[in-house]
Protein backbone atom coordinates (compact mmCIF):
# COMPACT_ATOMS: atom_id res chain seq x y z
CA UNK A 1 0.00 0.00 0.00
CA UNK A 2 1.54 3.34 -1.15
CA UNK A 3 1.99 5.78 1.76
CA UNK A 4 -0.42 8.75 2.41
CA UNK A 5 1.08 11.69 1.10
CA UNK A 6 1.61 14.27 4.13
CA UNK A 7 -1.47 17.17 4.92
CA UNK A 8 -0.83 20.24 3.78
CA UNK A 9 -0.76 22.83 6.11
CA UNK A 10 -4.46 24.10 4.70
CA UNK A 11 -6.13 20.56 4.72
CA UNK A 12 -4.30 20.86 8.52
CA UNK A 13 -6.28 23.65 9.53
CA UNK A 14 -9.12 22.30 7.99
CA UNK A 15 -9.12 19.11 10.11
CA UNK A 16 -8.96 21.23 12.87
CA UNK A 17 -11.66 23.03 12.49
CA UNK A 18 -13.75 20.21 11.39
CA UNK A 19 -12.76 18.93 15.16
CA UNK A 20 -13.38 21.85 16.98
CA UNK A 21 -17.01 22.25 15.03
CA UNK A 22 -17.94 18.45 15.92
CA UNK A 23 -16.64 19.56 19.60
CA UNK A 24 -18.57 22.77 19.03
CA UNK A 25 -22.00 21.01 18.25
CA UNK A 26 -21.60 18.17 20.87
CA UNK A 27 -21.20 20.49 23.34
CA UNK A 28 -24.33 22.51 22.50
CA UNK A 29 -26.55 19.17 22.16
CA UNK A 30 -25.31 18.42 25.71
CA UNK A 31 -26.62 21.44 26.50
CA UNK A 32 -29.38 22.10 24.64
CA UNK A 33 -30.71 18.63 26.27
CA UNK A 34 -29.62 19.63 29.66
CA UNK A 35 -31.92 23.00 29.32
CA UNK A 36 -34.90 20.76 28.22
CA UNK A 37 -34.50 18.26 30.82
CA UNK A 38 -34.57 20.85 33.12
CA UNK A 39 -37.35 22.45 31.89
CA UNK A 40 -39.22 19.26 31.90
CA UNK A 41 -38.35 18.35 34.98
CA UNK A 42 -37.97 21.00 36.85
CA UNK A 43 -39.95 23.99 35.08
CA UNK A 44 -43.06 22.64 33.00
CA UNK A 45 -44.38 20.42 35.71
CA UNK A 46 -47.86 21.81 37.30
CA UNK A 47 -49.50 19.29 39.85
CA UNK A 48 -53.13 18.75 39.16
CA UNK A 49 -55.85 20.57 40.97
CA UNK A 50 -55.59 19.10 44.76
CA UNK A 51 -59.32 19.72 45.40
CA UNK A 52 -62.22 17.84 44.05
CA UNK A 53 -64.31 21.03 45.54
CA UNK A 54 -63.20 24.16 46.09
CA UNK A 55 -62.92 26.76 48.19
CA UNK A 56 -66.08 28.15 48.55
CA UNK A 57 -67.25 30.39 50.61
CA UNK A 58 -70.85 29.28 52.53
CA UNK A 59 -70.98 32.45 54.96
CA UNK A 60 -69.69 36.25 55.20
CA UNK A 61 -70.47 38.28 57.64
CA UNK A 62 -68.81 41.81 59.38
CA UNK A 63 -65.85 40.44 60.73
CA UNK A 64 -65.90 36.60 59.76
CA UNK A 65 -66.16 34.17 57.06
CA UNK A 66 -66.13 30.63 56.13
CA UNK A 67 -65.30 28.62 53.44
CA UNK A 68 -65.68 24.79 52.79
CA UNK A 69 -63.58 22.63 50.67
CA UNK A 70 -63.02 18.45 49.62
CA UNK A 71 -59.86 17.35 49.20
CA UNK A 72 -58.45 13.64 49.04
CA UNK A 73 -56.98 12.14 51.83
CA UNK A 74 -57.73 14.83 54.43
CA UNK A 75 -54.53 17.18 53.10
CA UNK A 76 -53.87 19.76 55.47
CA UNK A 77 -55.35 23.61 53.47
CA UNK A 78 -54.46 26.57 55.37
CA UNK A 79 -56.68 29.88 54.39
CA UNK A 80 -55.11 32.77 54.18
CA UNK A 81 -56.79 36.30 54.26
CA UNK A 82 -55.25 39.47 53.47
CA UNK A 83 -57.01 42.58 55.05
CA UNK A 84 -56.67 46.36 53.51
CA UNK A 85 -54.85 47.08 56.02
CA UNK A 86 -52.02 44.88 55.64
CA UNK A 87 -53.23 42.17 58.39
CA UNK A 88 -52.68 38.39 57.50
CA UNK A 89 -55.64 36.33 59.17
CA UNK A 90 -55.55 32.78 58.56
CA UNK A 91 -57.53 29.42 59.60
CA UNK A 92 -56.86 25.80 59.05
CA UNK A 93 -60.43 25.26 59.71
CA UNK A 94 -61.92 27.30 57.05
CA UNK A 95 -63.41 29.91 59.93
CA UNK A 96 -62.04 32.98 59.57
CA UNK A 97 -62.51 35.80 62.55
CA UNK A 98 -60.91 39.54 62.72
CA UNK A 99 -61.99 41.00 59.11
CA UNK A 100 -61.93 44.74 58.53
CA UNK A 101 -66.02 45.37 58.04
CA UNK A 102 -67.17 46.37 54.61
CA UNK A 103 -64.34 45.85 52.49
CA UNK A 104 -62.94 43.27 49.91
CA UNK A 105 -59.91 40.88 51.05
CA UNK A 106 -58.27 38.70 48.82
CA UNK A 107 -57.79 34.83 50.20
CA UNK A 108 -55.57 31.83 49.13
CA UNK A 109 -55.69 28.02 50.03
CA UNK A 110 -52.50 26.88 51.11
CA UNK A 111 -51.55 23.30 50.13
CA UNK A 112 -48.21 21.87 51.08
CA UNK A 113 -46.51 25.53 51.15
CA UNK A 114 -48.05 26.92 48.03
CA UNK A 115 -51.01 28.50 46.95
CA UNK A 116 -53.50 26.35 45.15
CA UNK A 117 -56.61 28.06 45.02
CA UNK A 118 -57.68 31.68 45.11
CA UNK A 119 -60.59 34.30 45.82
CA UNK A 120 -62.21 37.74 46.97
CA UNK A 121 -64.90 38.18 49.80
CA UNK A 122 -66.63 41.38 50.89
CA UNK A 123 -67.24 41.86 54.64
CA UNK A 124 -70.97 43.07 55.43
CA UNK A 125 -70.77 46.64 55.62
CA UNK A 126 -71.31 48.60 59.07
CA UNK A 127 -71.65 52.20 57.21
CA UNK A 128 -75.16 52.58 56.26
CA UNK A 129 -74.28 54.44 53.63
CA UNK A 130 -72.64 51.45 51.72
CA UNK A 131 -73.67 50.32 48.39
CA UNK A 132 -74.07 46.74 48.44
CA UNK A 133 -73.80 44.82 45.49
CA UNK A 134 -75.61 40.80 44.65
CA UNK A 135 -76.01 38.58 41.94
CA UNK A 136 -79.79 37.03 41.33
CA UNK A 137 -80.29 34.12 39.19
CA UNK A 138 -82.27 30.58 39.79
CA UNK A 139 -82.39 27.32 37.67
CA UNK A 140 -79.16 26.96 36.86
CA UNK A 141 -78.04 23.75 38.05
CA UNK A 142 -77.32 21.87 34.76
CA UNK A 143 -74.32 21.71 34.15
CA UNK A 144 -74.29 23.53 30.71
CA UNK A 145 -72.70 26.17 28.46
CA UNK A 146 -75.28 28.74 29.48
CA UNK A 147 -75.15 28.49 32.91
CA UNK A 148 -70.86 28.45 32.41
CA UNK A 149 -71.26 31.66 31.22
CA UNK A 150 -73.97 33.01 33.41
CA UNK A 151 -71.06 32.30 36.51
CA UNK A 152 -68.48 34.55 34.09
CA UNK A 153 -70.71 37.07 33.89
CA UNK A 154 -71.95 37.15 37.56
CA UNK A 155 -68.63 36.75 38.66
CA UNK A 156 -67.21 39.54 36.60
CA UNK A 157 -69.55 41.75 38.43
CA UNK A 158 -68.08 41.29 41.62
CA UNK A 159 -70.95 40.93 44.09
CA UNK A 160 -70.51 40.01 47.67
CA UNK A 161 -72.86 37.25 47.29
CA UNK A 162 -75.87 35.62 45.00
CA UNK A 163 -79.71 35.06 45.50
CA UNK A 164 -80.25 31.75 44.24
CA UNK A 165 -84.29 31.17 44.11
CA UNK A 166 -84.05 27.41 43.90
CA UNK A 167 -83.34 24.42 41.47
CA UNK A 168 -79.88 24.59 42.15
CA UNK A 169 -79.58 21.26 40.05
CA UNK A 170 -80.90 19.06 37.41
CA UNK A 171 -82.81 16.17 37.21
CA UNK A 172 -82.68 15.86 40.87
CA UNK A 173 -80.36 16.88 44.05
CA UNK A 174 -77.85 13.70 43.89
CA UNK A 175 -74.76 14.55 45.67
CA UNK A 176 -73.13 12.81 42.59
CA UNK A 177 -74.16 15.42 40.37
CA UNK A 178 -73.09 18.58 42.23
CA UNK A 179 -69.65 19.31 41.10
CA UNK A 180 -70.36 18.83 37.64
CA UNK A 181 -73.66 21.04 38.12
CA UNK A 182 -72.87 23.33 40.84
CA UNK A 183 -69.00 23.16 41.90
CA UNK A 184 -67.39 23.55 38.52
CA UNK A 185 -69.10 25.89 36.72
CA UNK A 186 -69.93 28.33 39.86
CA UNK A 187 -66.59 28.17 41.13
CA UNK A 188 -65.13 31.44 40.63
CA UNK A 189 -68.38 33.13 41.61
CA UNK A 190 -68.48 30.88 44.97
CA UNK A 191 -65.01 31.88 45.09
CA UNK A 192 -66.20 35.74 46.16
CA UNK A 193 -69.64 34.75 48.27
CA UNK A 194 -72.24 32.55 49.47
CA UNK A 195 -75.04 31.37 47.72
CA UNK A 196 -78.26 32.61 49.54
CA UNK A 197 -80.46 29.66 48.17
CA UNK A 198 -83.34 28.25 48.33
CA UNK A 199 -85.04 24.98 46.82
CA UNK A 200 -87.22 24.20 43.93
CA UNK A 201 -88.96 21.11 42.48
CA UNK A 202 -85.35 19.35 41.47
CA UNK A 203 -84.03 20.33 44.46
CA UNK A 204 -86.58 18.57 46.61
CA UNK A 205 -86.75 15.47 44.48
CA UNK A 206 -84.20 13.76 45.97
CA UNK A 207 -84.19 13.14 49.41
CA UNK A 208 -86.08 16.32 50.53
CA UNK A 209 -82.87 18.35 49.15
CA UNK A 210 -81.20 17.60 52.55
CA UNK A 211 -77.74 17.12 50.47
CA UNK A 212 -77.57 19.82 48.28
CA UNK A 213 -78.26 22.18 51.66
CA UNK A 214 -76.03 20.96 53.37
CA UNK A 215 -73.45 21.35 50.88
CA UNK A 216 -74.43 24.88 50.15
CA UNK A 217 -74.28 25.28 53.95
CA UNK A 218 -78.05 26.75 53.68
CA UNK A 219 -79.72 26.86 57.08
CA UNK A 220 -82.88 24.97 58.14
CA UNK A 221 -82.56 23.00 54.89
CA UNK A 222 -83.02 25.73 52.63
CA UNK A 223 -86.74 26.65 53.13
CA UNK A 224 -88.58 29.13 56.06
CA UNK A 225 -84.89 30.53 57.28
CA UNK A 226 -84.03 34.83 57.56
CA UNK A 227 -80.32 35.65 56.14
CA UNK A 228 -78.93 39.07 57.25
CA UNK A 229 -75.71 40.83 55.64
CA UNK A 230 -75.21 44.42 57.05
CA UNK A 231 -78.62 46.54 56.89
CA UNK A 232 -79.95 43.91 53.94
CA UNK A 233 -82.39 41.14 55.17
CA UNK A 234 -83.44 38.26 53.01
CA UNK A 235 -86.39 36.16 53.81
CA UNK A 236 -86.12 32.75 52.11
CA UNK A 237 -89.48 30.95 51.79
CA UNK A 238 -89.44 27.81 50.06
CA UNK A 239 -90.25 26.23 47.27
CA UNK A 240 -93.79 28.60 47.18
CA UNK A 241 -95.68 31.12 49.10
CA UNK A 242 -98.71 30.50 51.05
CA UNK A 243 -100.82 32.24 53.74
CA UNK A 244 -99.20 29.61 56.32
CA UNK A 245 -96.08 31.76 55.48
CA UNK A 246 -97.71 35.10 56.45
CA UNK A 247 -96.88 34.89 59.94
CA UNK A 248 -92.85 33.64 59.67
CA UNK A 249 -93.13 37.03 56.81
CA UNK A 250 -94.23 39.00 59.77
CA UNK A 251 -92.11 38.09 62.76
CA UNK A 252 -89.11 38.16 60.34
CA UNK A 253 -90.26 41.70 59.40
CA UNK A 254 -90.77 43.09 62.97
CA UNK A 255 -86.98 42.51 63.97
CA UNK A 256 -84.96 45.88 63.70
CA UNK A 257 -82.11 46.00 61.80
CA UNK A 258 -83.12 45.94 58.02
CA UNK A 259 -82.94 49.17 55.83
CA UNK A 260 -84.11 46.47 52.57
CA UNK A 261 -85.33 43.62 52.99
CA UNK A 262 -86.08 40.94 49.97
CA UNK A 263 -88.86 37.58 49.65
CA UNK A 264 -86.73 34.89 48.08
CA UNK A 265 -88.96 32.34 46.88
CA UNK A 266 -89.07 29.48 43.99
CA UNK A 267 -92.25 29.66 42.16
CA UNK A 268 -93.42 33.46 41.50
CA UNK A 269 -96.74 33.83 43.70
CA UNK A 270 -99.83 34.43 41.78
CA UNK A 271 -101.76 37.81 41.61
CA UNK A 272 -103.75 37.71 44.90
CA UNK A 273 -101.57 35.47 46.84
CA UNK A 274 -101.65 36.73 50.72
CA UNK A 275 -97.68 37.62 51.05
CA UNK A 276 -98.55 40.35 48.78
CA UNK A 277 -100.68 42.59 51.33
CA UNK A 278 -97.82 41.52 53.94
CA UNK A 279 -95.11 42.67 51.72
CA UNK A 280 -96.65 45.55 50.13
CA UNK A 281 -94.49 49.00 51.72
CA UNK A 282 -92.14 47.28 53.42
CA UNK A 283 -90.43 44.67 51.33
CA UNK A 284 -88.01 45.69 48.18
CA UNK A 285 -88.85 42.95 45.79
CA UNK A 286 -89.58 39.39 45.70
CA UNK A 287 -86.77 37.43 43.90
CA UNK A 288 -88.13 34.16 42.08
CA UNK A 289 -87.03 31.90 39.58
CA UNK A 290 -89.34 28.43 38.21
CA UNK A 291 -89.73 30.20 34.81
CA UNK A 292 -86.81 29.55 32.90
CA UNK A 293 -86.81 33.44 31.84
CA UNK A 294 -86.12 36.91 32.81
CA UNK A 295 -89.11 39.25 33.81
CA UNK A 296 -89.95 42.24 35.76
CA UNK A 297 -93.48 42.85 36.72
CA UNK A 298 -95.86 44.83 39.53
CA UNK A 299 -97.95 42.22 41.20
CA UNK A 300 -100.63 43.47 43.73
CA UNK A 301 -98.01 46.77 44.36
CA UNK A 302 -94.80 44.51 45.01
CA UNK A 303 -91.58 44.04 42.91
CA UNK A 304 -91.82 41.04 41.52
CA UNK A 305 -88.67 39.91 39.80
CA UNK A 306 -88.57 36.37 38.15
CA UNK A 307 -85.03 35.51 36.99
CA UNK A 308 -85.16 31.52 36.12
CA UNK A 309 -82.11 32.29 33.70
CA UNK A 310 -79.49 30.41 35.31
CA UNK A 311 -78.78 28.14 32.58
CA UNK A 312 -81.53 25.19 32.89
CA UNK A 313 -82.56 23.99 29.29
CA UNK A 314 -85.40 26.14 27.89
CA UNK A 315 -87.92 25.38 25.26
CA UNK A 316 -86.80 26.72 21.83
CA UNK A 317 -90.54 27.95 21.26
CA UNK A 318 -91.22 29.39 24.63
CA UNK A 319 -93.94 26.84 25.01
CA UNK A 320 -92.65 25.71 28.50
CA UNK A 321 -91.44 29.38 29.46
CA UNK A 322 -94.35 31.95 28.55
CA UNK A 323 -94.41 35.37 28.98
CA UNK A 324 -96.28 36.51 31.61
CA UNK A 325 -99.05 39.01 30.52
CA UNK A 326 -98.67 41.61 33.07
CA UNK A 327 -95.02 41.90 32.36
CA UNK A 328 -93.04 44.99 32.41
CA UNK A 329 -90.16 43.42 30.62
CA UNK A 330 -90.03 39.73 29.85
CA UNK A 331 -87.03 38.03 27.78
CA UNK A 332 -86.62 34.49 27.53
CA UNK A 333 -82.66 35.07 27.68
CA UNK A 334 -79.76 33.10 30.18
CA UNK A 335 -78.19 35.76 32.37
CA UNK A 336 -77.93 37.28 35.38
CA UNK A 337 -79.58 40.49 37.50
CA UNK A 338 -77.06 42.43 39.39
CA UNK A 339 -78.21 44.30 42.09
CA UNK A 340 -76.58 47.63 43.84
CA UNK A 341 -78.70 48.71 47.01
CA UNK A 342 -77.90 51.68 47.80
CA UNK A 343 -79.79 53.72 51.66
CA UNK A 344 -81.95 56.15 48.92
CA UNK A 345 -82.54 53.81 45.82
CA UNK A 346 -81.74 50.58 44.12
CA UNK A 347 -81.06 49.71 40.76
CA UNK A 348 -81.37 46.63 39.20
CA UNK A 349 -79.78 45.34 36.06
CA UNK A 350 -80.87 42.04 33.75
CA UNK A 351 -77.13 40.92 32.04
CA UNK A 352 -77.38 38.09 29.71
CA UNK A 353 -74.51 35.88 28.87
CA UNK A 354 -72.66 38.58 26.64
CA UNK A 355 -72.41 40.63 29.58
CA UNK A 356 -75.08 43.11 27.74
CA UNK A 357 -77.74 44.96 29.82
CA UNK A 358 -80.82 44.21 28.47
CA UNK A 359 -83.32 45.62 31.11
CA UNK A 360 -83.20 48.01 33.93
CA UNK A 361 -84.77 49.40 36.64
CA UNK A 362 -84.19 52.15 39.66
CA UNK A 363 -86.21 51.23 42.64
CA UNK A 364 -86.05 54.55 45.09
CA UNK A 365 -86.06 54.25 48.67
Amino acid sequence: MADLAPLSQRERRLRRALIATSLAAATMVLVVGGVIFFWITYILPTQPDPFTRGPYLVHVGTTTATLRWQIPGNTPVDIVATTPDGRTIDSTTGHLSGLTPGTRQGWVAVVGGVARAAGTLTTAPTDPSSVIRFTVFGDYGAGSDAEWAVGRVAAAQEPAFTVAPGDNTYLASAPVLFDHNIFAPMRSLLAQGPFIATLGEHDLAYFGGVAIANALGLPNGGQHYVANYGRLRFIVLGLEATAADVPFIQTALAVPGAQHVYIVVHRPPSPGNPIYAVARGHVTAILAGHLHRYERRIVDGVLLMTVGTGGAPRSSNDALTPRSHDAISSLASYGVVRIDDGPHRVVMSFLDTTGRVRDRVVVPS
